[in-house]
């Protein structure tokens, strides 16, 4: 396994324009790899097409919208019976509207408690389309190299990753992995 710098570039004549500058920096050009990167969902991993055999995060998805309903519509469930316990017996009416006020609680409770426990289930860093521009860098003076090119040249989603490098491509490269991004904050979805 060997380091390999990555960086996303949104057309080929930025990632070409990049390489250029890799090579004037004395990078060798069996050490940089171009390739485009489908969005996600596209890469056809699965007999049947798509990336995976199913989606990711749905079964803590469910659990989370599970959950979520349970506690919202318990909480304005019982929001709406304090309302229908308040008009008491002697008005009828307001007792009615407050069990229509639990009810109307309780489902609205439960409709945003499940919403709001899918909200993270499954989400993750992922690698997005564009030329992706990969330099094996075998050496720390090699990778610091080629993270301050990259970086020079405009590059987005700058990874650091223990790949295997052959014949100037980076063979074991998975698109559906999750990148280790150099600079987390230096992210921009395209």
């Amino acid at each position: 396994m060997s380091t390999i710098i990555s960086g996303r570039f949104e057309s080929a004549a930025e990632a070409d324009a990049a390489v250029a500058k890799l090579t004037a920096k004395s990078i060798a050009r069996d050490a940089i790899s171009v390739v485009y990167v489908s969005p996600p969902g596209q890469h056809d991993a699965t007999s049947l097409g798509g990336d995976e055999h199913h989606s990711r995060g749905t079964e803590n998805a469910a659990h989370g919208a599970q959950s979520g309903a349970l506690m919202g519509a318990a909480g304005l469930g019982v929001a709406g019976a304090i309302v229908a316990a308040t008009g008491g017996l002697a008005a009828p009416l307001v007792a009615f509207t407050g069990a229509a006020a639990a009810a109307a609680g309780a489902y609205a409770g439960s409709l945003g408690g499940a919403m709001s426990g899918t909200i993270d289930a499954g989400s993750r860093s992922i690698r997005h389309a564009g030329m992706l521009v990969s330099v094996h860098a075998p050496e720390a003076q090699a990778e610091s190299d080629a993270i301050a090119v990259l970086r020079e040249a405009g590059a987005f989603d700058l990874e650091r990753a223990d790949g295997t490098w052959s014949d100037g491509l980076w063979a074991d490269f998975d698109p559906t992995m999750q990148p280790k991004l150099v600079d987390p904050e230096h992210t921009r979805e395209r």
